[in-house]
């Protein structure tokens, strides 16, 4: 069984089981699509990445915190969109240089090392130290701005995914009179 990498973060708000349900009765595409965008409004606008980009150390480079984005997902198959907030890091082999990808060490930050060693040519063990968990600041970056920010993101979700879901709806009674009018 494939282990879970990263934070898993749950919360039970009133009223998005309704929301949920009433998202599955429309086109599955369209769903997904408002679904993606509603979560990332919520995201965005709860002040989530902010938190994140002032609990992120600059560090040397200021790499990590210029790597922080929101990014969506959709799911057509399922009609499901999701929004992750968090660092980006990687680019494939054929992509242009871009300095904004540059979060490899984004679990490094948040989780901590224990103490590493390395072999010397003479065979000696040497240290090269340990990170503690949170870098500098000493507290985890996505857990601190989520902790900050998880009763406004709350309060947003509900808000946000009920737009999302009536411009849904208005985007399909437009789609329904387009094809009722060729």
């Amino acid at each position: 069984m494939a282990e879970t990498v990263g934070i898993r973060i749950t919360m039970n708000v009133p009223g998005l089981e309704r929301l949920r349900a009433a998202f599955e009765g429309l086109p599955k595409t369209l769903a997904a699509k408002h679904m993606a965008a509603g979560l990332k409004r919520a995201a965005e606008q709860g002040g989530t990445l902010a938190a994140l980009k002032a609990n992120t150390p600059k560090g040397e480079t200021g790499n990590l915190r210029r790597s922080i984005a929101v990014k969506t997902k959709k799911y057509p198959r399922t009609g499901v969109g999701i929004a992750i907030l968090g660092y980006k890091s990687g680019r494939k082999m054929n992509e242009p240089y871009d300095n904004t990808k540059l979060g490899y060490h984004q679990g490094l930050v948040e989780f901590g090392t224990k103490e590493r060693f390395r072999k010397t040519k003479d065979g000696r063990l040497v240290s090269t130290g340990k990170m503690p968990v949170g870098g500098r600041f000493g507290r985890p970056p996505v857990r601190s701005a989520w902790e900050q920010t998880r009763s406004n993101v709350e309060g947003m979700l509900v808000a946000e995914m009920e737009k999302a879901f009536n411009a849904a709806v208005k985007e399909l009674a437009f789609q329904t009179i387009a094809k009722g009018s060729l």
